[in-house]
């Protein structure tokens, strides 16, 4: 069922101006309740205040012939046709011929302060048809003449001669909510008169077995300032399990105090929730409300339900369903870092995308299963789960790549360059060249599903990637360390590592791209201030004298940033956002790159990589005359190349994947969202990431039709992200973790390795060999590029593709996390730059400005020289 808020008035065009009007026109929250009822009076003013009301139009009493207490009511064949207009208006909006709909009583004496009227008028359900329609309208009007509403009348509204307080009734035909729970909130509890809680009954199903009390439902109180269960009572007959989820208890608490504001009273709301979407129904004052006294057996419930209450459900300090009985009786341990915030409806779209990536690449491979992954308030948890297939199946899956392999490298070529290249470099050159601001909104919608599945395709192949060029036991590495032993004449294999660096790639290609930028403003400052002062390299008055080196400046900038469009800071390591632009579609992140290089010593990188191949080259040719046989000799030509080009794959991969993925899938996020928000749907193209993946589509699909709609789902996941923040995230939750022989230590103290001295600072991993003396300069988690000075050691929890071009500037880099063969230290061995990574504790036993030795060769840093 979709809600659409286009302004239409249906009118009769006859002499009394008798009109038929949808909720959403403004001039429908002037109409005073004796023009319109008080359902709809208090409905349209819900709609002014853009809370979640399905939509409709109101048939008004003056429609019809009044005819005081007797409740007949004819309609003429004009009123008829001006009915039929407005039904058929409706399924335009709601793209149906005949939508369901609700036939609703709107008596103006109804839902005042004074009294509700509350269940003495008409309403039908799931009525379809214009001749349903009209049938149940009459009937409607008549049931303001129903036995029992006059007594009722008078108890509450003694009569009076004055013509105006003659009962009138409207009609309200609302689209129909099929809704999954239903039920009433009250902004007051109704039997205590205590407002410090909202208390919501709930039951599965529509919400009249909660209001006529044929449901035994599910009671909650909810304490209105910090919205957390402060009590519950389940209802008998409910299901195992509860009837609405934590969220939705909070969403629904939420709009009913926004109900009470809007209403301008303590409210009774009546709400409906289908397919995860939030309605509010009916907001009428609470009448009879007693004198509030104070109330004693009101607590916050801090560890979960009573023993006797079903272990599906929890409410806490992390309220949490389970999504089945089974799951309670496994552990779950959290995903993600401490104090990383719960994942927003986009991002957990990207998750799902990356899990469907192992799953395919597991059946491929025949390898483990991804662990299985729930979302519980944001956050994801994981456990272990059992391979399913025979097992034969699974080997034979194996065995089918494996021989693929081999052959591909019997040739001397890597799979990377031979299967996976081409394939994921194509696909790349085809998406890059879209321009998704030229599409139409169903282009646009396609474009976006398209490149999700593209994301898909990419993470899969990349576990081929990885498998094929580092986690096999037969890379081209492994076989030249079997050729060295087999055939030099002494032990050679400790000198592999710097046989296969300093190997051109993707990275290494941008660093020496930037540092030509970066000497290109160092010839003018001037023209170095310019480009620098406002991170834009284009369309700049200055003097006739610069201009020549401003268009070599510019036309180098174009280069890199058509070479180098994809590059990201995404994959392995990266702290930030769940996708990050690419340098074409913001360049100021390569100007920002360029400004660290500018104040550099630039002469000294070049330098110091021109050594470091010397180096290797010369201890290449020394292992090579280690081995005698000419035929072997030729053979380790060939492996040291195929080697190095297997190193190249692997660092070249992040580029063509994971930044790729992560470049293009932010590409369409952001066109999706600006051209959402030109549409109205959501306020900010920043608020598409409140959209789930298949909601963007639809929401494009539909052509801006839905945006109040939008707009309430956005706000209303804005408040349950902001409440699922606070929470206290469990690292792990169903049974207990099983206990595990302790972590060894770390490398540097392990045996075969000195032992740090007693005066060490912090101990880690060796990253990158050599010895350095500096000052330490702490990189705040979310910098998008740090700072760095001659002299500076970076020091970071971790650092992810982005940062790589900033390490040959650095005096060494040391980090918190990290791993040897990781895009920072790959960088840093590149170019001569101690590093030493899993320090722990680097970040907060380090302080700025102080200065430090680092070694790299055995992963000490220590104090430096007084």
């Amino acid at each position: 069922m979709q809600a659409y808020r286009e302004a239409a008035n249906i009118d009769t065009r006859n002499p009394a101006d008798l009109r038929v009007f949808f909720l959403d026109v403004p001039s429908a929250l002037d109409l005073p309740p004796r023009e319109v009822g008080g359902k709809v009076h208090g409905l349209a003013k819900l709609v002014a205040n853009a809370l979640p009301v399905p939509d409709g139009f109101v048939i008004p009493p003056a429609i019809f012939a009044p005819s005081g207490w007797s409740g007949s009511a004819e309609i003429s064949p004009q009123v008829r046709r001006t009915i039929e207009d407005a039904y058929v208006e409706l399924g335009r909006r709601a793209g149906q011929a005949d939508p369901l709909v609700a036939v609703r009583s709107s008596g103006s004496l109804e839902d005042g302060t004074a009294a509700s009227f509350a269940g003495q008028y008409a309403t039908f359900l799931n009525v379809r048809g214009i001749t349903d329609v009209l049938r149940k309208v009459e009937e409607c009007i008549r049931s303001l003449s129903n036995e029992g509403v006059g007594s009722y009348r008078d108890r509450v509204t003694p009569r009076r001669p004055d013509e105006n307080d003659e009962p009138r009734m409207a009609v309200l035909v609302q689209a129909m909510v099929v809704s999954d729970v239903a039920g009433v909130a009250f902004t007051a509890d109704p039997i205590s008169g205590d407002t410090s809680a909202v208390v919501l009954n709930s039951a599965p199903g529509v919400g009249t077995a909660v209001v006529d009390g044929t449901s035994d439902c599910d009671r909650w109180w909810v304490d209105r300032a910090s919205f957390r269960v402060v009590r519950h009572e389940p209802g008998q007959t409910t299901p195992v399990g509860y009837s609405i989820a934590p969220s939705e208890i909070v969403n629904i608490s939420r709009l009913a105090v926004e109900a009470e504001t809007a209403i301008g009273h303590l409210a009774d709301v009546e709400w409906a929730i289908s397919e995860g979407v939030s309605w509010l129904l009916q907001a009428r004052p609470i009448t009879a409300l007693p004198s509030q006294e104070p109330v004693h057996n009101v607590r916050s419930v801090e560890t979960g339900l009573a023993t006797n209450e079903s272990p599906r459900h929890s409410i806490a300090t992390f309220p949490f369903e389970w999504p089945d009985e089974a799951s309670s009786a496994l552990h779950w341990r959290r995903e993600g870092r401490t104090g990383d915030p719960p994942l927003r409806p986009m991002e957990l779209s990207e998750r799902e995308s990356f899990l469907r990536a192992a799953r395919n690449s597991a059946s491929v491979l025949g390898s483990a299963p991804p662990r299985r992954m729930i979302n519980l308030n944001g956050y994801r948890f994981s456990t272990a789960i059992e391979q399913s297939g025979p097992e034969s199946v699974r080997n034979s899956h194996r065995a089918t790549f494996d021989r693929a392999l081999e052959a591909i490298q019997e040739t001397g070529r890597t799979y990377w360059e031979t299967v996976l290249f081409p394939e994921i470099d194509a696909g790349n050159r085809r998406i890059d060249a879209i321009r998704p601001a030229n599409l139409t909104n169903e282009e646009l919608s396609e474009y976006l599903k398209s490149v999700f599945k593209w994301h898909e395709r990419l993470w899969t192949l990349h576990s081929f990637v990885l498998l094929s060029v580092r986690f096999q036991p037969n890379t081209f590495r492994d076989q030249l360390r079997r050729h060295l032993v087999a055939h030099a004449t002494a032990d050679q294999s400790e000198h592999i590592e710097v046989m296969l660096s300093h190997v051109p790639t993707k990275t290494t290609q941008a660093i020496d791209a930037i540092t030509e930028l970066a000497a290109i403003l160092q010839e003018d400052s001037g023209v170095a201030d310019l480009v620098l002062a406002t991170l834009d390299g284009a369309g700049r008055n200055v003097p006739e004298d610069n201009q020549p080196i401003l268009d070599r400046f510019n036309s180098r900038l174009e280069e890199l940033l058509t070479t180098h469009s994809l590059r990201a800071d995404a994959g392995a390591f990266t702290v930030g956002d769940f996708c990050q632009p690419g340098w074409r579609d913001r360049p100021e992140l390569v100007l920002e790159i360029v400004r660290r290089y500018v104040s550099q010593d630039l002469q000294s990188i070049p330098v110091r990589k021109k050594q470091a191949i010397e180096v290797r080259d010369s201890l290449t040719e020394t292992v090579r005359a280690s081995i005698p046989d000419p035929e072997a000799a030729s053979r380790f030509d060939s492996l040291v190349d195929a080697a190095r080009r297997e190193v190249q794959a692997y660092e070249n991969h992040n580029y063509h994947v994971d930044a790729a993925a992560s470049a293009l899938l932010w590409r369409a996020r952001t066109v999706c969202g600006s051209r959402l928000a030109s549409l109205g749907v959501i306020a900010s193209a920043d608020d598409v990431v409140w959209l789930y993946r298949h909601e963007a589509e639809a929401f494009l699909c539909q052509a801006g039709r839905d945006q109040h709609r939008a707009t309430e789902l956005v706000a209303g996941r804005k408040a349950i992200h902001s409440w699922a923040s606070g929470l206290e995230v469990p690292d792990w939750l169903g049974t207990p973790p099983v206990k595990t022989a302790p972590a060894p230590p770390n490398a540097a103290s392990t045996p075969g390795s000195l032992p740090a001295p007693p005066n060490a600072l912090v101990t880690g991993q060796p990253g990158s060999r050599g010895m350095a003396t500096g000052r330490v300069r702490l990189v705040p988690p979310d910098a998008t590029v740090p700072m760095v000075e001659p002299g500076d050691i970076l020091v970071a929890r971790n650092a992810g593709a982005l940062w790589a071009p900033i390490f040959p500037l650095a005096t060494a880099v040391i980090l918190d996390e990290g791993a040897l063969f990781q895009h920072a230290m790959l960088t840093c061995r590149e170019f001569r730059v101690p590093g030493v990574i899993q320090t722990r504790h680097a970040t907060t036993h380090l302080h700025e400005g102080q200065i430090v030795t680092v070694d790299g060769t055995n992963g000490w840093v220590l104090p430096g020289p007084e």
